[in-house]
C-alpha cells in the first residue's frame, strides 16, 4: 500500500528537474451532464440559473487514491450573454489542487434551431502538498522538495447545439504553468538532494459530441462521445449510450479507453492500450421538476481492478426553471 501511495504522489506532484510530468485534469464519468467544467462556452445553455455539484472517488480501497469535488453555477443574462463560475478541488494522497474559474459565453443563432456559443474563462489554480504526519508517511526527497503555489489559468471553447445534436471543442489551461526550480534542499536527515521542480501543466484539449434519437413517444436513445488529450499523455476516449425514459430517467453505459499513440511506437503495446480501460454504469433521474440526481460506477478493466473496487461518482443539479417556460433540449443535454 505504501508503494502505491508513493507512486500516486510522485506522479501527481513533482519529479526530478528535467523530467516534468503533466498534471492530469480530473476524469468525470457524467461528462454529458457536466459541460460547464470542461467548456466555458456551455455557460447559460439551459437558459436559466443552474447550480451543479459533483463528487468523485476513484480506485476505492487504495489509500490516497484520487477524489474530486466540483461546484458550478451558470446563468443566461439575456441578449446572448452568459456567465459561469466553477470551483474544483482534486486530491491524490497528500497532494491537492484547487481551482476557481469565472467564464463568459456569447451565444447566437446560426439557423432556425441551431445556436453557437463562444466562451472564455479566467482564474487561478493552486498546487499544494500537505506534509502533516496524518496525511503522508514517506520521506522521499521529492516530497520534501514540494512547494505550494498559485498559478493563473485561462480556458476557452465553443459549443454548438440543435434540439437533437450538440458538439463542443475546448481547451483547459491555455497558459502552461511551470514552477521554478528548487535548489539547496536536504532530506529529513540533513543530506543534500538533487534539484527538484514542481510539475507543470500542459493545455488539455476536449472534443465532445452527442445526439438524441426518439425511439417512441416515451423512449429515446442518447449517444455521446468525449475525447481528451494534452498531447503528452494517452488520449482518453469515452463512448456512451443512454436510454431516456419519459424525459425523467437516464440509464446507460460508457466504455472508456486510453490510446497511447502520442508516445510513439514503443508505448503502443497491447498492455499499454488496455491499462486505462473501464466500463461505467450511469444513471440520472429528475426527483422533481427542478432537481436532478445522478450516479455513476466505474469498473476498472486493468490491473488495479484486482483486489480493489472501482470509482463512484455522485452529482446533483438544481434548475431555476420559470413557471411559464418548458424546455426539452436542456433536459437531455
Amino acid at each position: 500500500m505504501k508503494k502505491i501511495l508513493t507512486v500516486l504522489l510522485l506522479m501527481s506532484v513533482i519529479l526530478p528537474a528535467g523530467k516534468l510530468k503533466a498534471q492530469q485534469i480530473p476524469q468525470f464519468s457524467q461528462y454529458m451532464f457536466n459541460g460547464l467544467y470542461i467548456n466555458p462556452a456551455y455557460a447559460g445553455y439551459k437558459e436559466e440559473l443552474y447550480a451543479h455539484a459533483m463528487y468523485r472517488k476513484q480506485w476505492m480501497g487504495i489509500k490516497g487514491a484520487p477524489q474530486t469535488v466540483m461546484l458550478g453555477v451558470d446563468a443566461d443574462l439575456g441578449r446572448g450573454s452568459n456567465l459561469g463560475l466553477v470551483y474544483a478541488n482534486d486530491q491524490i494522497g497528500a497532494n491537492m489542487t484547487n481551482s476557481i474559474m469565472l467564464g463568459y459565453a456569447f451565444r447566437f443563432p446560426v439557423s432556425e434551431e441551431g445556436r453557437l456559443s463562444l466562451g472564455l474563462a479566467g482564474g487561478a489554480i493552486y498546487y499544494g502538498l500537505d506534509k502533516s504526519p496524518d496525511k503522508i508517511d514517506i520521506t522521499d526527497p521529492a516530497v520534501v522538495a514540494a512547494e505550494n503555489a498559485w498559478r493563473p489559468q485561462i480556458d476557452a471553447g465553443l459549443y454548438i447545439d440543435w434540439p437533437n445534436f450538440y458538439a463542443g471543442f475546448s481547451v483547459m489551461g491555455l497558459i502552461p504553468n511551470r514552477a521554478s526550480k528548487v535548489d539547496g534542499l536536504t532530506d529529513l536527515d540533513g543530506n543534500p538532494i538533487e534539484s527538484m521542480q514542481i510539475m507543470r501543466t500542459n493545455p488539455t484539449w476536449f472534443l465532445t459530441f452527442g445526439g438524441l434519437v426518439h425511439l417512441n413517444e416515451n423512449l429515446a436513445l442518447a449517444p455521446s462521445t468525449l475525447l481528451k488529450t494534452d498531447f503528452k499523455s494517452p488520449l482518453s476516449l469515452d463512448l456512451s449510450a443512454m436510454l431516456v425514459f419519459s424525459e425523467t430517467l437516464w440509464l446507460g453505459l460508457t466504455y472508456r479507453t486510453g490510446l497511447n499513440f502520442t508516445y510513439g511506437e514503443r508505448d503502443r503495446s497491447p498492455d499499454a492500450l488496455r491499462q486505462t480501460n473501464a466500463l461505467v454504469i450511469v444513471a440520472e433521474v429528475f426527483l422533481t421538476n427542478n432537481i436532478r440526481l445522478g450516479a455513476a460506477y466505474d469498473f476498472d478493466l486493468n490491473g488495479l481492478a484486482t483486489g480493489y473496487n472501482g470509482g463512484i461518482e455522485i452529482s446533483l443539479g438544481y434548475y431555476m426553471v420559470k413557471a411559464h417556460r418548458r424546455y426539452a433540449t436542456p433536459r437531455y443535454f
